[in-house]
């Protein structure tokens, strides 16, 4: 005879028989057995347990009863817990259901209630089985959010007076979420007074890339082509940034390694030639980065190029009609960063290849092609304990002023570290506007800046 310790067994005169026999449920051969055989009435608790070991394959604590899955490890080492579990279990679950199905043809007082307990199970079934689902969805690794608060207060002496302000310049609310080793998902609402009121979506982004596996890349979405550079240290952003700089919903292919990149990509632009449909404008950027190595000396250069530079945030405003252009105007960028130690240069020049027809963009009743160019240096150091950073730059403008550009600016600027992640910066511009001949005011303009900004 078996071991009656072992819920395994099956072999005639085991305490399982009786379930199996001619005897009727409940009925015993011999009065000593009664001890041994297990409750014939249904039990929602080991049905439940059933169904968690089936769906987890994973095990409910032992007991320490007589009739526990602990007896079982114990007789039989050789098995896993959860086979043994399972075994032990699925025994008692049918053994179970002869005696359900015994009061279920009898029609005893215990029908109802064997009834509500079933039911009661279902629903048990159907939320194991939505908690299970849910499990299955894989959350990000890494979800991580961030801000930028920028307050400003600027004067402003030029040919038109005084003016004055203090205004919120930036609120940008992020949210980086790295869902697996391969897909990344990024996005940024913005708003600047008086420019993104209310606040809107200005970047959404999934990109599929794993550089520890492989230097390619794809990115889709509300994004800033790679067309410019646009690195600065001041308050102001550089004259190249207001011609070229161009938000698009796009699709970007990239390629990284070894220090070398390219990026390609592909927009539906908003500006369209006259009759003209389908997919916008497209580009390519290829570049080079260098960490420093032995020399110390680090940089960054790199080449753009887009189909139609009309299509960037600034053009698209000025241009006299963007849904009827004459022709496209492709643009050329090029940038180089050279940093050694605290200090760095930063070179960069935007600029159409091309005219524009007079019809969509003119510049002193003659045809336009625009460029800019901005020189830069930078220097930081540590002063009384706080990191501080100055800059000086030149910047220019050709054929612009259709854009409200200014032809020159030169500007100044110091930012100190005040706070952990709070900085404070002053800024100087001086500006002079195209002359009279090109229907400019020619006059001069000097602007200060004052701004406190919060990152975090």
């Amino acid at each position: 005879m078996n071991d009656p310790g072992w819920p395994g067994a099956w072999s005639k005169g085991s305490r399982f028989a009786p379930c199996f026999s001619i005897y009727p449920i409940g009925a015993l051969r011999r009065p000593s057995q009664r001890a041994f055989l297990p409750s014939t009435k249904p039990s929602s608790r080991l049905i439940e347990k059933t169904i968690i070991v089936i769906i987890t394959g994973k095990m409910p604590a032992m007991r320490n009863s007589r009739f526990g899955c602990r007896r079982a490890v114990q007789d039989h080492p050789g098995t896993s817990p959860v086979k043994k579990y399972s075994q032990y279990i699925v025994t008692r679950f049918l053994a179970m259901l002869c005696g359900m199905a015994g009061l279920l043809t009898d029609g005893g007082a215990d029908e109802a209630g064997t009834k509500r307990e079933l039911l009661n199970l279902k629903h048990k079934i159907e939320r194991l089985e939505k908690s299970r689902r849910a499990e299955e969805i894989v959350a990000p690794d890494r979800v991580t959010f961030s801000g930028l608060v920028e307050v400003g207060a600027w004067y402003a002496d030029g040919p038109r007076g005084v003016d004055k302000d203090i205004t919120l310049s930036t609120v940008e609310l992020g949210m980086e979420a790295q869902v697996s080793p391969w897909v990344n998902a990024h996005g940024l609402l913005l708003f600047e007074e008086d420019v993104t009121e209310p606040m809107e979506v200005d970047e959404a982004i999934i990109t599929l890339a794993n550089t520890e596996v492989s230097p390619w890349s794809l990115a889709a979405g509300r994004m800033y082509v790679p067309f410019g550079h646009y690195e600065s240290a001041l308050i102001s952003d550089p004259l190249t940034l207001e011609i070229g700089e161009t938000r698009e919903t796009a699709l970007q292919f990239g390629y990284e390694g070894d220090g070398f990149l390219v990026l390609a990509w592909v927009a539906n632009g908003e500006t369209r030639r006259r009759g003209g449909k389908g997919i916008g404008p497209y580009g390519v950027q290829i570049g080079a980065v260098h960490g420093g190595g032995a020399s110390g000396v680090r940089y960054s250069a790199g080449l753009s190029w887009t189909r139609n530079i009309a299509d960037s945030n600034r053009l698209q405003e000025a241009v006299f009609d963007k849904d009827a252009l004459t022709r496209d105007v492709p643009g050329v960028g090029g940038y180089a960063v050279v940093g050694k130690g605290p200090s760095t240069f930063v070179g960069e020049y935007v600029a159409a290849l091309r005219p524009f027809d007079i019809a969509d963009l003119d510049f002193g009743g003659r045809t336009a092609q625009p460029a800019a160019i901005n020189l830069e240096f930078d220097y930081g150091r540590r002063i009384g304990g706080r990191e501080a950073q100055f800059a000086i730059a030149w910047q220019q403008t050709r054929e612009a002023l259709a854009l409200e550009l200014p032809e020159m600016r030169l500007l100044a600027a110091v930012s100190v570290g005040i706070y952990k992640n709070t900085t404070l910066a002053l800024e100087y511009a001086h500006e002079e506007d195209y002359e009279t001949d090109d229907g400019g005011s020619g006059g001069r303009t000097d602007i200060l800046t004052l701004q406190l900004a919060l990152e975090f």
